[in-house]
């Protein structure tokens, strides 16, 4: 008896700090991916649209704008779950444009996808990919310019939506679920803005 209470305390003791080391190494390593995915993924989507509002960027000129991307960057409460996180795009020297990030369910689960709206008509200037999981090759190709472009400052009427959906974009051959859920990760951002657009517009000029 006392030997099965002395095993049953050490199983205790050994499941109580398996469970605490690895919730502060899931903790460190949860930090360090988002850093991750906030400097490799979020903030070349940005400068990609960027590009499309102020121009193209030199090689050596692209690291200063990210950084300076990433100093000013806001987040805001717009009464999500979480405050949304926006980067604003300046031109001559004043706020333009404003980015968001939603997300579309790709063939490999979540695509996210950064689109930016002109502050002052709300007209989607262009998008830039984020985070995916699709297949190499094929649904990975929604990153190339002969796809995102069609999103560069798109009517207010156009239907954001693939042709086969009934909408405007062109989709990618072999690739319809990508272009899908690129297409309502926009469309999405465009609701969202449009909602908040007041407060957004109020945030970013301070």
């Amino acid at each position: 008896m006392a030997s099965y209470l002395r095993m049953i305390i050490v199983l205790s003791l050994i499941t109580l700090i398996s469970g605490f080391a690895l919730g502060a190494l899931n903790e460190m390593t949860y930090e360090q991916a988002e850093s991750n995915v906030l400097r490799f993924k979020k903030l070349p989507a940005v400068s990609t649209i960027f590009e499309t509002v102020v121009g193209p960027l030199a090689p050596d000129q692209r690291a200063a704008v990210e950084q300076s991307l990433l100093a000013e960057r806001i987040t805001v409460d717009l009464g999500e779950k979480e405050p949304t996180l926006l980067f604003v795009i300046k031109k001559d020297g004043k706020p333009h444009t404003v980015t968001l990030e939603k997300f579309g369910q790709g063939f490999g689960g979540d695509l996210g996808v950064m689109s930016g709206y002109q502050l002052e008509t709300g007209k989607l200037v262009g998008i830039g990919i984020t985070t995916m999981s699709e297949t190499p090759g094929v649904g990975t190709r929604v990153t190339e310019s002969i796809f995102t472009e069609q999103f560069n400052s798109l009517s207010d009427d156009a239907v954001i939506k693939v042709k086969k959906d009934g909408g405007d974009i062109d989709a990618l051959a072999g690739a319809t679920i990508s272009c899908r859920a690129v297409a309502t990760a926009v469309e999405q951002a465009k609701v969202f803005f449009r909602t908040h657009q007041d407060k957004i517009k109020q945030a970013t000029s301070k």
